[in-house]
């Protein structure tokens, strides 16, 4: 079924090719708007973008690694010339779930590791939002979406790398927001909880699952469509004065 919700808007996904990136491509497209898929995977990208086509919608499909500089304008240049526009900016594109990173404590990290993430999470999406900026300051709207986490929030005793490098796109989130406002342009953090992806879920063992699905008052795993329906709602033109917001999503385990 499809609706016509984000009707007319031109929306860019990093880390569209598995995961929340890729649900997130297609809610927004059955929502009505048109998309530029990116992932570093070719092969992603192409399966992605003949799924897409069956929404009466624009898409193009990007192979790109968001931590090239040139990679990000090539992003939004393909966005703005094929698509004729970028009203939205979804950066879900983060680094790896690695077990053996998650269990490492603070003093063992190497710097290496560190910078690893942050090139991914924190500068992928700042090369990305810097590109389309100025479009969106032209044309006076947008709607800029980071990554988050939970453990960014409320602070956890494993994956410190990601949880500081997912802390680090809340402050980028509120700049955004309070720097561009004026230019009518919104900027939101997503902070998912445990979801059900093949990064996460995935990789764990079965009592390590048991764990973590009963950490939320829900007593389940998300699922990647719960979380791109919700971007897919903070993208529309309903959430048109809420900003610099973080929106939690991970079945009541984190209030605000």
């Amino acid at each position: 079924m499809t609706t016509e919700l984000l009707r007319g808007k031109r929306s860019i996904v990093t880390g569209a090719g598995k995961g929340i990136g890729r649900e997130t491509a297609l809610a927004l497209a059955r929502n009505g708007s048109d998309v530029c898929a990116a992932s570093r995977n070719p092969a992603d990208v192409e399966t992605l973008i003949s799924e897409l086509r069956q929404f009466p919608v624009n898409v193009v499909g990007v192979s790109a690694d968001v931590t090239q500089e040139e990679s990000a304008a090539v992003i939004v240049n393909e966005a703005n010339t094929k698509l004729g526009g970028v009203d939205a900016v979804v950066c879900v594109a983060g680094y790896p779930m690695i077990q053996e990173l998650w269990d490492k404590s603070i003093q063992d990290l190497t710097r290496e590791e560190i910078l690893d993430i942050f090139k991914v999470d924190v500068l992928g999406s700042f090369l990305l939002v810097k590109q389309a900026l100025p479009l969106m300051v032209e044309q006076k709207h947008g709607v800029v979406v980071l990554f988050s986490s939970t453990p960014a929030i409320s602070g956890y005793d494993k994956g410190s790398a990601y949880c500081v490098s997912k802390a680090a796109n809340l402050g980028l989130t509120k700049s955004i927001a309070a720097e561009y406002g004026k230019y009518n342009i919104r900027a939101y953090a997503i902070a998912p909880g445990n979801i059900k992806t093949g990064r996460t879920f995935n990789e764990l063992r079965a009592e390590d699952r048991l764990a973590l699905e009963n950490e939320t008052p829900m007593k389940r795993w998300g699922e990647p469509q719960e979380v791109a329906n919700v971007i897919a709602s903070i993208i529309s033109d309903n959430m048109s004065f809420i900003s610099g917001q973080t929106f939690v999503v991970d079945g009541g385990t984190v209030m605000l």
